[in-house]
């Protein structure tokens, strides 16, 4: 019974710090390695900042992106994230960051053509395509190894906030903080309780202060 006790506790300790390490790593990844989520685990998200793609996609919604890069599975239409250099009205000059628009194609040098969502309504050939720049004079050719993946579906900030805000939401929040913090008890709980034992088996396992052969010795050392 002991045996099967300290086994499920050594299960539920590696089940508690695995997670743990994991979440960590995760952090680490997203904090410290460019686009490291999508690198290393095929999948990440991004928060998008301008309003580009509007009304696809709003300022501030996330997107989910996948490690696709190759350019022979894309299509006109496609919506895809890459790094490229633009001018950022927000700090007044010249920059290189992620940016979410619509696939186009490849021009005859094989350097990636994009469009934003404003254009996608239009004939292909009316379209008015980005052009990307590292400084007032410098053009900057979009490559092919500056694309970080494809979009595969979009999580509404509205949605999120209607929900959080909504009754139903709001219980969602309350029960798993209430199971959180449920698991966070049991588990000290029980490491409280393992450490009881061990002192009490500690216990249990020391020998009297005197037992019957020293009260032999004493006798004998009185006569």
């Amino acid at each position: 019974m002991q045996d099967k006790k300290r086994s499920i506790q050594i299960i539920k300790n590696i089940a508690y710090y695995s997670i743990t390490l994991l979440l960590l790593f995760v952090i680490a990844v997203s904090l410290f390695i460019p686009n490291g989520l999508v690198k290393v685990f095929g999948v990440g998200w991004y928060r998008v900042v301008s309003e580009s793609m509007e009304p696809l996609i709003m300022t501030g919604d996330y997107i989910v992106v996948t490690n696709d890069v190759d350019v022979d599975n894309f299509k006109d239409g496609d919506i895809i994230i890459f790094q490229t250099h633009f001018y950022n009205r927000q700090v007044g000059t010249y920059v290189r960051d992620v940016v979410t628009h619509h696939f186009y194609g490849l021009d005859e040098a094989g350097y990636v053509l994009t469009y934003p969502h404003s254009q996608y309504q239009l004939d292909p050939e009316n379209r008015r395509l980005d052009e990307w720049k590292v400084s007032d004079d410098e053009v900057y050719r979009l490559k092919q190894s500056d694309i970080i993946g494809r979009h595969v579906s979009t999580i509404k900030v509205s949605y999120v906030t209607a929900f959080l805000t909504s009754p139903y939401g709001v219980a969602v929040i309350v029960i798993n903080s209430v199971l959180i913090v449920g698991l966070i008890i049991i588990f000290q709980y029980d490491k409280y309780k393992k450490q009881e034992q061990i002192k009490n088996d500690a216990l249990d396992t020391k020998p009297d202060s005197l037992d019957e052969s020293d009260s032999d010795d004493v006798e004998k050392m009185d006569e």
